[in-house]
C-alpha cells in the first residue's frame, strides 16, 4: 500500500504587485504535487492586486484570501502559519515563479529525509532593478551550498537560502516559534534560530524557483533588511555558537580593525563574548593594546579568528591564508563578513 499523499500549505503574502502575482498564483496552480492550498495574505494591498488574488479564490476552492491589516510581512507571513492546514509550509512572493515539479521534488526529498528540517532549491535570478550584479553574485554564492554541513558553516556570512524557495515542516514552527515580528529580517532571524536548535538544511541541486529582484523588494527598501539589522541578528546567534564550541581559554580575534569591524566585535561584546582583539593586514594604532599583528597568529592553538570583513573575496582569502597554517574552518575561525 503506498503512503498517503502529504498536503503542502503555500504562503504568499502581497500588497503591490500586478501581473507578477498573477504569474505566482498560476505558478502553483500548475504543480504536478496537487495536494496543496494556497494561502494568499493581503497586506494592505493596492486595489489591482486584491482583485487578481480575489478572481483566483473564487476560481480555485484551494486559494483562500486572508486579510492582514498589521503591515509587515512577519505580521502576514504568521497569519498565514495559523490557519495553515497542511504538515508542510511553502513560501513564496508575488513576483516570483516556481517550476511546475517544484513542491513535488522538495516534499520527496523531506519525506526521505526525516533528519533535514528545512529544503530549499537553487534559484534562476532575474534582473529587474539596480545593482543586479551584486545581487547576481549573492545568489551564485547562495546556490553553491548544497549540504547541510555547508549550510551551517556559511549561515553567519549571509542568508544562505531564498527565502521564497524554501519548503520546511510545521512542526519546526510548533515547537521553535514563526516569525519575529521586530526590526529584524524575519526569514534570516528564523533560520538562525531554526539551526541553533539544531535543525538541518539542505538545498536540492535543481534550480525550481525564478527569484525577481525587483526595486521595491523589501530586502531592498525596508530598514529591517539594512547591514546594522543584519548584524544584530547575527551577532546574537553567533554569540550562542560561540558559548558552546570555542573553549574559555582561547584567544577570540576579530579578523577586521576597521570601525566597522570593531562595531561588529563590540556586538559580541554585548552578547557575553569576550573579544580578545582584532588583527588586520593593516595596522591599526587606534587600537593600541588590543591590535594583534597578523604575522604572530601562526598555528590554531590559542587562537579562535573571526572574519567580520564582508568586502567580496575577504572571506576566501582568510580562509586561505589560515587554512594554509592548520587552521580548520568551523573549528579554528568562522567566516562571518
Amino acid at each position: 500500500m503506498s503512503a498517503p499523499v502529504a498536503g503542502i500549505s503555500v504562503i504568499l503574502p502581497f500588497y503591490r504587485h500586478g501581473r507578477e502575482l498573477e504569474d505566482a498564483i498560476e505558478s502553483i496552480a500548475a504543480q504536478t504535487h496537487s495536494e496543496w492550498e494556497l494561502l494568499l495574505v493581503a497586506n494592505n494591498p493596492n486595489p489591482e492586486a486584491l482583485d487578481i488574488v480575489e478572481r483566483r479564490a473564487k476560481q480555485d476552492s484551494r486559494i483562500t484570501l486572508l486579510h492582514e491589516p498589521r503591515q509587515g510581512i512577519a505580521h502576514a507571513l504568521n497569519l498565514g502559519l495559523h490557519h495553515s492546514a497542511y504538515p508542510f509550509i511553502a513560501r513564496m512572493d508575488g513576483d516570483d515563479s516556481s517550476a511546475p515539479e517544484r513542491l513535488e521534488r522538495q516534499l520527496a526529498f523531506l519525506q526521505q529525509h526525516p533528519e533535514i528540517g528545512v529544503v530549499a532549491c537553487r534559484t534562476r535570478f532575474e534582473p529587474a532593478g539596480e545593482d543586479a550584479e551584486g545581487f547576481a553574485r549573492f545568489v551564485a554564492w547562495q546556490n553553491a551550498i548544497i549540504s547541510p554541513e555547508q549550510h551551517a558553516l556559511y549561515r553567519f556570512v549571509e542568508s544562505p537560502v531564498a527565502h521564497p524557495s524554501v519548503l520546511f515542516r510545521k512542526s519546526l514552527v510548533e515547537q521553535w516559534g514563526g516569525y519575529d515580528t521586530g526590526p529584524v529580517p524575519e526569514d534570516y532571524e528564523l533560520w538562525l534560530r531554526w539551526m541553533d536548535k539544531g535543525t538541518a538544511f539542505h538545498k536540492l541541486p535543481e534550480v525550481l524557483l525564478n527569484w525577481r529582484d525587483g526595486t521595491q523588494r523589501l530586502s531592498r527598501t525596508h530598514p529591517h533588511y539594512s547591514q546594522e539589522a543584519f548584524w544584530e541578528v547575527k551577532s546574537r546567534y553567533l554569540a550562542s555558537w560561540l558559548h558552546r564550541h570555542v573553549s574559555p581559554g582561547r584567544k577570540i580575534v576579530v579578523c577586521g580593525a576597521s570601525s566597522t569591524g570593531r562595531l561588529r566585535g563590540a556586538l559580541l561584546e554585548k552578547a557575553g563574548i569576550p573579544i580578545y582583539g582584532y588583527t588586520d593586514v593593516k595596522k591599526r594604532t587606534l587600537l593600541h593594546d588590543r591590535f594583534v599583528p597578523l604575522e604572530s597568529i601562526t598555528a590554531p592553538g590559542p587562537w579562535f579568528l573571526i572574519n567580520a570583513i564582508s568586502k567580496r573575496g575577504v572571506g576566501e582569502a582568510v580562509a586561505a591564508h589560515f587554512g594554509g597554517m592548520g587552521f580548520r574552518e568551523g573549528v579554528d575561525f568562522l567566516r562571518a563578513g
